[in-house]
């Protein structure tokens, strides 16, 4: 298996059909999701002629359902097929000649199409909930996930009561050395992740903790419970310089 990817990744024929082979999927997954919202128009435009200005009015409003019938349509369509591309897969160290690594990428690649077609348009509602649970994540009761942000969600694990602010970003996947390593991430209960956070594979977050604005937590940090985590915010240097004064001199008392 290993010598076959290899031919296939370092072969520029073979890359160039197997990408081309990986659009095409793409695109019928995409055609799928379309079907439904392209039938309502080809039977509002069969059954209805464009003479009048209450006709047109129609279309304009068949034609606004029908995106957002799509964007409903492509949450369930993505997310069978994604939740099927990533069975067996579990937390470990997989390199790039490796099976699972290539279908990680064909994965990868749907739901960054979702990630930026769909997902943008949907997030803090009950749809993008849907969707990540039909991909596996684990989420509790009375969830609020206001971010497009939620990478391999199918190692993630949310508690109850808890809030995802705007743009955090929250991945259970690092690339490193050639290596794809995917690891479990666990959000405990009654805990708010800040907006625009980031979050690496392996960490657990206990429950009751807030995590503020702009935090950056590594790879396989444990967070007790009832932690608050704040970044560092923007201070004037003399403010600073005053600060880190008093500090050394706490600590020679």
């Amino acid at each position: 298996m290993k010598k076959i990817i290899s031919f296939f990744m370092n072969n520029p024929v073979c890359n160039f059909l197997v990408s081309l082979l990986t659009y095409v999927f793409y695109g019928l997954v995409i055609g799928i999701s379309a079907f439904p919202s392209v039938f309502l128009i080809y039977t509002y435009l069969t059954n209805i002629k464009l003479d009048s200005v209450l006709s047109i009015v129609g279309l304009a409003l068949v034609t606004g359902v029908s995106v957002y019938l799509f964007f409903i349509v492509s949450l369930i369509v993505f997310g069978v097929i994604e939740r099927l591309l990533v069975i067996g897969f579990k937390k470990g160290r997989y390199p790039v000649t490796s099976g699972i690594f290539a279908r990680w990428l064909l994965y990868s690649g749907l739901h960054i199409i979702l990630l930026n077609m769909v997902l943008p348009y949907v997030s803090g509602t009950v749809f993008a909930k849907m969707f990540y649970k039909i991909v596996g994540c684990k989420i509790g009761k009375n969830v609020f996930i206001n971010t497009r942000g939620l990478h391999d969600a199918y190692l993630l694990e949310i508690g109850d009561n808890v809030v995802i602010g705007g743009d955090a970003n929250i991945t259970c996947h690092i690339f490193e050395g050639n290596t794809l390593i995917l690891d479990n991430i666990k959000i405990g209960d009654n805990t708010l992740i800040g907006a625009e956070s980031y979050i690496m594979p392996g960490v657990e977050i206990g429950d009751h903790c807030s995590i503020g604005v702009k935090s950056y937590i590594r790879k396989k940090k444990k967070i007790p419970p009832k932690t608050i985590l704040m970044s560092v915010p923007a201070v004037p240097a003399r403010q600073m310089a005053h600060i880190i004064k008093e500090e050394k001199e706490e600590v020679k008392i």
